[in-house]
């Protein structure tokens, strides 16, 4: 008797696990329908709104720190200033792995991030005699705003300006380039919040931007394998071909390596959809269908970032004379990890979405 109950105790054991193990199966049965429009509602929301959000709060900072820069012209003040620049300048890093949309179409980009600086032009409005406002600093050339004549005034031609350096005419020009760069960074940000973000949200659903949310998707793949192109062939390999520190994004503050990995963490935060939280992103369709292609992708980001890590605290300008292989090696997998995406991913996209 106890062996035919501890039997029957057993097959019901083994049915319940059964059941629960179809159960489960059945849970994770996502309709893809629905699984696309969280993913672009999570992007929308939580990755691409939230870096602009985050970025337009940090420009305020850096604004704030400048102003009291130019009151009180000491060297904390300075540093101050610059772990601002730094602090915006990542979470826009970032952002370039989702260059679409209003930052691209209001030519955002090249109003906030031309490079090299053209230093002729600027000591020539250093040494001038307009008025520095937002209004003049809106009308000129794009290498003479944004981040880099920004960069160029807090660290110096060397990298080692002091605040005693400053002249009057500086402070005026700073005050009204980082004017300027709120000015950018709201009108990229109210773009998003006042209909773009909706238009992404709905794509295929009655956006007027996106007939399908495979145009949605596109475009998503698109940016991530853009900023690779960028950082591989622009970026590092123009410089380095050149043997021209001087051509390098950001030369005075030594950031440039920093900025290239931010960068390539872009790529798996829109990837992941995780920058103000973690939610939904192409990460959650593709393992639905392709765990391989996951890991695949994952595996060419993580050397990609790997080979930029691997220079340390050493700066790009010099790199690119005394470390070939490294830089190289840099490149070569940057551009690995494009053609994946811009290969593969692509193709999945076209596949799985429509």
């Amino acid at each position: 008797m106890k062996t035919v109950n501890k039997n029957i105790f057993g097959l019901l054991i083994v049915t319940a696990v059964a059941f629960t193990a179809c159960k489960k199966d059945n849970d994770n049965d996502v309709d893809p329908e629905v699984l696309q429009s969280e993913i672009l509602a999570n992007i929308g929301d939580n990755v691409c709104t939230a870096s602009y959000i985050d970025m337009d709060a940090k420009a305020g900072e850096l604004q704030t720190s400048v102003n009291t820069l130019v009151v009180t012209t000491n060297d904390a003040n300075l540093e101050d200033a610059r772990k601002k620049w730094k602090a915006m300048r990542s979470t826009w890093e970032q952002t370039e792995s989702w260059l679409f949309g209003p930052v691209e179409a209001n030519n955002i980009d090249p109003r906030i991030d031309t490079w090299p600086v053209d230093f002729n032009q600027l000591d020539a409005i250093l040494t001038g005699q307009d008025v520095l406002n937002d209004t003049y600093v809106d009308a000129l050339e794009d290498e003479l705003k944004g981040f880099h004549p920004i960069e160029y005034l807090l660290w110096g031609k060397n990298g080692n300006k002091e605040a005693t350096d400053f002249t009057v005419r500086e402070k005026e020009y700073l005050k009204a380039l980082t004017q300027n760069l709120i000015k950018l960074t709201k009108e990229v940000k109210d773009t998003w919040l006042n209909g773009y973000n909706v238009q992404f949200k709905t794509a295929g659903a009655g956006s007027t931007e996106f007939s399908t949310k495979q145009e949605a998707f596109q475009q998503v793949v698109d940016a991530m394998a853009g900023i690779c192109g960028e950082v591989a062939d622009a970026k590092i390999k123009e410089p380095f071909d050149a043997a021209d520190p001087s051509k390098e994004e950001s030369p005075f503050a030594k950031n440039s390596f920093t900025d290239f990995q931010n960068n390539i963490k872009g790529i798996m935060l829109i990837y992941q959809g995780k920058f103000a939280k973690d939610g939904k992103g192409l990460e959650d369709l593709v393992r639905q269908y392709n765990l391989s292609l996951d890991g695949e992708i994952k595996a060419k980001h993580a050397a990609a970032l790997a080979a930029l890590e691997a220079f340390g605290t050493k700066p790009f300008g010099e790199a690119i004379t005394t470390d070939h292989t490294k830089v190289q090696n840099a490149i070569d997998k940057i551009d690995e990890l494009a053609e994946l995406l811009d290969g593969k991913l692509r193709n999945f996209v076209l596949k799985y979405t429509k």
